[in-house]
């Protein structure tokens, strides 16, 4: 008995020196990027701060807050992510699982007997608890490593959310667009229609000749020739959208209004340094790295021996009513070291693994890096120069509607030919559809600033530092 004694003292000294001697983990250093952010955008920025999380309001379009709504709940991609969101979770609870003992019970039944003496029973029950110590920090690893997953997994989840945004916001403007461009088109044509019925009553009446009547008739037939490729662009654009909404095509969209009532957003854009907490893709490509680093840290303590503490405890009885009540009882204690001596390199190959999996995630880090403060850059110089364009544009249209009244008028009078009224009517025809693309230009280069910004998202939760991460 007293042998038994020091055996257990012996058994629980040696698992107290073990927790003791846990926190002795192979820590690997986080690599560090090496982008400088420059101090300013080359292109001037109107405010330096940041979009608000409701940024598409500043469009003032109110369907537009309605098919966000609808894009939030219906899109099957945002669906796909919360999914693999729910995985990352699972895995992070999974790998947290080995920092704990594992218990296992069993429960026996036996009869046995044979020819010189009567059957008999006999119970059993037993309790088994393994546990590995963390001598060199290996599960906390694989842990740490699932949670950096987990952080890149809803950073991804907020990149799609701000993408899946604009694409609502892109496409029903486009669609803005196009509905405009077809009513003038449609519009083109009736008055290009009545400047034919003008030529054929001139011609009937021998005042115009068959050339003017054919030139006419030409234009008519170009502009009605235009109306079935925008016709068909708008059903693309409409079912492109119900996509983006998780929906059928034959589903009810808003209103279609001007897009000049669209009203232009002037977009703020903060310092270079700070886009690095405004951007969840910049923050997934960093929560990847802290995870490869916490898997070469696993990999490398896989190197060393490790711990195994067993218990046992188990109950027999010949009968089952005295199996909790009076039972022959037995336990045991157990650790046990073991040493990786000969694995055909495999361990080995799993570092060299993950330090090339590291250096491959530094680089896609530091290409995120400078991706994105380009994108902003561009983006700035985007949405200055549609500016500018839609100006010249805007005097354009106006002067080329005043020639084309002033050459309609002249024609009737007989000042000039038809040829000249013609030209003056295709130009100011070009100059209102050139106008109208620019605007949705124009807005969309804002819709590409704000998406480039990183939307209006703003990290909310805690994330792992390296230390943390191990």
């Amino acid at each position: 008995m007293l042998i038994k004694q020091r055996s257990c003292k012996t058994h629980l000294s040696l698992l107290a020196a073990s927790l003791l001697m846990s926190a002795c983990s192979i820590n690997s250093p986080l690599p560090q990027a090496q982008v400088t952010a420059p101090a300013n955008w080359t292109q001037p920025a109107e405010q330096l701060e940041w979009p608000s999380a409701d940024w598409w309001r500043n469009y003032a379009n109110e369907p537009l807050e309605a098919l966000i709504l609808r894009a939030r709940s219906g899109n099957l991609d945002l669906a796909t992510a919360a999914s693999r969101l729910l995985q990352a979770d699972a895995q992070l609870r999974q790998a947290g699982a080995a920092l704990l003992p594992q218990v296992d019970g069993s429960i026996s039944a036996n009869r046995n007997g044979d020819d010189s003496s009567a059957p008999s029973s006999s119970y059993g029950a037993g309790l088994t608890t393994r546990y590995e110590v963390d001598f060199w920090g290996r599960n906390q690893s694989l842990r740490a490593s699932s949670q950096a997953s987990l952080q890149a997994t809803r950073f991804d989840q907020e990149t799609l959310a701000i993408s899946i945004e604009a694409a609502v916001v892109t496409t029903w403007l486009q669609i803005l667009e196009n509905d405009q461009r077809l009513q003038l088109a449609e519009d083109s044509l009736a008055s290009a229609v009545q400047v034919l019925e003008l030529v054929e009553a001139r011609y009937r009446y021998g005042a115009a000749d068959r050339l003017e009547l054919s030139q006419q008739q030409t234009l008519v037939a170009q502009l009605r020739a235009g109306l079935p490729t925008l016709q068909q662009r708008q059903l693309q654009l409409r079912n492109s959208l119900a996509l983006l909404l998780g929906e059928t095509p034959d589903t009810v969209l808003p209103a279609s209004s001007p897009l000049t009532d669209v009203a232009i957003p002037v977009v703020a854009a903060g310092l270079p340094s700070e886009l690095l907490e405004r951007r969840p893709d910049i923050r997934a490509s960093e929560a990847r790295l802290q995870a490869a680093n916490a898997d070469l840290s696993a990999a490398r303590a896989a190197l060393f021996p490790s711990i195994q503490l067993t218990a046992q405890w188990g109950a027999q009885s010949v009968a089952l009513g005295t199996l909790a009540s009076n039972p022959a009882t037995s336990w045991g204690l157990a650790a046990g070291l073991v040493q990786p001596i000969f694995q055909g390199g495999q361990l080995r190959a799993q570092v060299d693994g993950s330090v090339a999996r590291q250096e491959e995630l530094l680089v896609d880090y530091r290409r995120t890096l400078l991706t994105a403060l380009g994108e902003v850059d561009t983006a700035l110089g985007a949405v200055q120069q549609a500016e500018q364009r839609y100006d010249f544009l805007l005097t354009a249209s106006e002067l080329a509607e005043q020639a084309f009244r002033l050459a309609e008028a002249r024609y009737r009078e007989g000042s000039i030919t038809l040829q000249t009224l013609l030209d003056t009517q295709r130009t100011w025809y070009s100059s209102l559809d050139s106008l109208t693309q620019q605007r949705a230009t124009w807005l969309l280069a804002s819709i590409d600033l704000y998406r480039a910004l990183g939307g209006g998202w703003q990290a909310q939760e805690q994330v792992y530092t390296a230390d943390e991460l191990g």
